[in-house]
């Protein structure tokens, strides 16, 4: 119950019924979509729509693939698995009698475009538009035509930036994730407990050396991959050596040293020799940065940060206790909000 009308309920004879509408019927099909990541009440309130008016199949289109790509924060999305599994606990809890169909979409119309045994839509005012454009395709194909219910919007009383939706939404939720620790950290018993090594990773220009060097600030002791990915392979190294051997010596310059311009050109359109490069390359850097570790530890350092764009897709989050990945997020006074709790009080978040 919403709290006006629940008062209006409590006020007895004088409660003001409201005007009987089509979609106030109850239907056996009835479909809703959405990304449905992180519940929160705007989900509870499209969900209770839907639930009130079918007596039988609920059919849940979830977004995913190209739909989830101009999402805010699509990084933070939750994989489809989660989403699917947090929205059929949602729906039992709602109305266990319901049959629940969650379907993957990802393309607008998902199921209401072929699907012949739907009744009724559930959208709300962003999307109510789509009713039409629905209908459109289902009379082309001579599918029975959808009646729409709209949802008012619901608004967003924990609303902390001016760079948030004012509407309950799952973009603000995720938002507000930005500088938290999404996972608790669990031992790593591969390693030593000491120093404990922060893996930092993230896309091109997303951030990575300037968080590094706060946190370097804050004390901790960076190990740059990059710079030990050119230390991995100088002139009379067995790396260094490898390389030549598989790319040619056309790889190497007149200083005796192998030319990463030259080198990136052999591997550049061949995904077969980026794989060989990788594997030559990334096992010495991995024995580099146990070694510099192993170093650190021995000068009594708590705290080194590895500071790696190909962290995860080589395998060092082995050598960390934790990661922490890196999103470009639109530059805003919100992110300036979150940088500068982070130089506050870093150690919190990492």
């Amino acid at each position: 119950m919403l709290p006006e009308a629940q008062e209006k309920r409590e006020g007895g004879d004088n409660m003001i019924l409201p005007v009987s509408l089509p979609t106030d019927k109850v239907y056996p099909n009835v479909v809703l979509g959405g990304t449905f990541d992180r519940p929160h009440v705007g989900h509870l309130v499209m969900l209770s729509a839907a639930l009130l008016r079918c007596n039988g199949r609920l059919v849940c289109g979830m977004a995913d693939g190209p739909l989830l790509r101009k999402k805010i924060l699509t990084e933070l999305i939750r994989p489809l698995k989660e989403r699917m599994a947090g929205l059929a606990q949602l729906v039992e809890e709602l109305d266990p009698s319901v049959e629940l169909h969650a379907v993957p979409i990802e393309e607008p119309l998902g199921p209401t475009a072929w699907d012949p045994n739907m009744d009724m839509i559930v959208v709300s005012e962003e999307t109510k538009g789509g009713v039409a454009a629905i209908n459109r395709v289902r009379e082309e194909k001579g599918l029975p035509l959808l009646e729409g219910h709209v949802v008012t919007l619901v608004e967003d009383e924990e609303r902390q930036s001016a760079e948030e939706e004012t509407k309950a939404s799952s973009s603000s939720g995720r938002m507000r994730l930005l500088g938290t620790i999404l996972q608790e950290p669990t031992p790593n018993p591969a390693i030593p407990a000491q120093p404990c090594v922060i893996g930092l990773t993230g896309g091109s220009a997303s951030g990575k050396s300037s968080v590094a060097r706060r946190l370097a600030r804050l004390g901790a002791s960076v190990v740059d991959c990059d710079k030990l990915g050119h230390e991995a392979y100088l002139p009379e190294t067995a790396c260094h050596k490898a390389l030549v051997d598989a790319f040619g010596s056309e790889i190497v310059g007149e200083d005796g040293h192998i030319n990463r311009r030259a080198l990136a050109a052999r591997v550049f359109n061949s995904e077969a020799a980026r794989q060989q490069l990788n594997s030559i390359v990334w096992p010495e850097i991995e024995r580099l940065v146990e070694q510099r570790v192993a170093q650190l530890r021995a000068e009594g350092t708590s705290v080194v940060v590895l500071d790696a764009a190909v962290l995860l897709e080589a395998g060092w989050d082995r050598l960390c206790h934790q990661v922490s990945t890196l999103v470009v997020f639109r530059w805003s006074s919100y992110g300036c909000d979150v940088l500068n709790e982070m130089n506050r009080d870093s150690w919190k978040y990492w």
